[in-house]
């Protein structure tokens, strides 16, 4: 098999293979989208729920690694022409480590090892992907990555993307802490009703506000890189990053990359290309870098014996067991008994708690029922809260030990910085596996009064056995699958079983 990397280096094309080695790659670089047996379409019949990665003789050229790796697993031999290209293989790391060692010998922060070494990684692979567990300093490593090219490379102009305005402002912030005045950077933020600077040359944006501009607007930038990339499957990340094309450095950040074999890993890889770098929360954990954790994961028992049962009978309807999930749902987010039973948990927690929910009914419910159980100061925050109420509340948490902030998983579960979170509860089921390790993440940042931070997983258990049909309930099903990713993470985990 031989492929070369397209004259503007955006595709892999396939020059010669024989048919087995095309099926064998179509194969492999078609997936399936997550939940694709609940699209509109699937259902129709319209659709199969799958994604190509490969279209005639093209593949995206940041899948080369893809590439290597199936064509290595069934032993076929290959050529890949040109792909070097991409790299910067003038990139010498002694050469960086003594340009980092100057350039932090008058600051308190010292970059750590690992950081030194992402920094390379990206600056050498310039399109990829970096994964870094929350607390190993994205933002550092960033900010070394962008220093090192405008000082050392000569780049003049570069776009950071994030997910929302907080991580904007946040990221700025640090950059000018970071720099301290030494490269003349000069920082634009982008999002709704933000004056323009014309004479910038870093922009911090959100995708929302960015994916509106057009593609002249982006070929000013040398490079593009975002931040807390996992949400890079989103369309309009997507279409950003296709603008940019011409971007010899498109690289992603992020603690939390989709699984191998799976629709949104294969499209953030197409888009900046391979994951190399990889820092895991455990590591940062045995070296005392951030807090442990402890998990609690409580079964709930409140379902009487018929209601288990009624559940268990629509189960054996197909048509009924297409809503069996949404009336799940349904009955645990109108159960005042569960309510109750999770705001005392929450109410019995000592210091500073993130509780996260779902839907934004029932945070609403959780957030006025803590306003009359407990003295602690209790705030709200869903998407349509202002981001200035956003920062007040994260002030306010890491001053005091009396906070309680309810919070939607989309607003606080990725990028949020608090260090004085010492309690964080799941009150609504998901099995996403970037959602959980991301919204664990937000309380992994050391902080003085805290060794553990302690995370409260609740699980409605209505289980149903008889002779006859055993049914295990979908969202029971999802806290095992939390289960499994708590043991991938190795977190320590204990089960409480609660009736009542």
């Amino acid at each position: 098999m031989e492929l070369s990397l397209s004259e503007n280096k955006k595709f892999l094309v396939i020059d010669s293979c024989t048919e087995l080695e095309y099926e064998q790659l179509k194969s492999s670089l078609t997936k399936k989208i997550e939940g694709w047996r609940f699209h509109p379409l699937v259902k129709k019949k319209v659709w199969d729920g799958n994604i190509s990665f490969i279209k005639g003789n093209k593949i995206p050229a940041g899948l080369w690694k893809e590439v290597v790796d199936i064509c290595k697993q069934y032993d076929y031999q290959f050529t890949l022409n040109g792909i070097t290209d991409i790299f910067d293989n003038s990139i010498d790391a002694d050469a960086f480590k003594l340009w980092a060692d100057e350039f932090f010998a008058k600051s308190e922060i010292k970059p750590r090892d690992y950081q030194i070494d992402a920094a390379i990684k990206i600056l050498k692979y310039r399109r990829c992907l970096a994964e870094l567990a929350t607390s190993a300093g994205k933002t550092l490593i960033s900010f070394m990555v962008v220093a090192y090219m405008m000082e050392q490379l000569g780049k003049k102009k570069i776009l950071m993307i994030v997910p929302n305005v907080s991580l904007v402002v946040q990221a700025s912030g640090d950059f000018e802490e970071y720099n301290k005045g030494r490269v003349p950077i000069k920082i634009q933020q982008i999002y709704a009703g933000v004056k323009l600077r014309k004479s910038s040359n870093i922009v911090i944006g959100t995708y929302q506000s960015l994916t509106k501009k057009d593609e002249e607007y982006f070929s000013q930038f040398d490079a593009v890189f975002v931040d807390e990339t996992h949400k890079a499957k989103a369309n309009s990340i997507q279409k950003i990053m296709d603008k940019c094309w011409h971007c010899d450095y498109r690289f992603g950040l992020s603690g939390t990359i989709p699984k191998r074999g799976t629709v949104n890993r294969l499209s953030l890889m197409s888009a900046m290309g391979p994951l190399v770098t990889q820092v895991k929360a455990a590591q940062l954990q045995e070296d005392g870098h951030i807090a442990k954790c402890k998990v609690l994961q409580i079964h709930m028992g409140y379902a009487t014996d018929a209601q288990k049962e009624a559940f268990s009978s629509l189960s054996k309807n197909p048509y009924d067991r297409q809503k069996l999930f949404s009336l799940e749902q349904n009955f645990i987010n109108g159960s005042e008994k569960r309510l109750d039973f999770v705001c005392q948990v929450i109410k019995k927690s000592t210091s500073n708690s993130l509780v996260l929910f779902h839907k934004i009914a029932y945070g609403e419910k959780l957030y006025k029922k803590l306003r009359t159980i407990t003295d602690k100061k209790v705030y709200y925050v869903d998407g349509s809260v202002k981001s200035d109420f956003r920062e007040e509340f994260k002030k306010r948490m890491e001053k005091n030990d009396d906070v309680i902030i309810v919070a939607s998983y989309g607003t606080f579960s990725t990028g949020i910085s608090i260090k004085n979170i010492h309690n964080i509860f799941f009150t609504e089921s998901f099995k996403s596996e970037v959602i959980i390790r991301q919204s664990i993440g937000r309380g992994l940042r050391k902080h003085a009064a805290k060794d553990v931070v302690k995370i409260y997983d609740f699980i409605d258990d209505f289980r149903y056995k008889n002779t006859e049909h055993d049914w295990v309930n979908y969202v029971y099903r999802h806290g095992m699958e939390r289960r499994k990713i708590y043991k991938g993470e190795k977190f320590p985990f204990d089960v409480q079983d609660v009736k009542f």
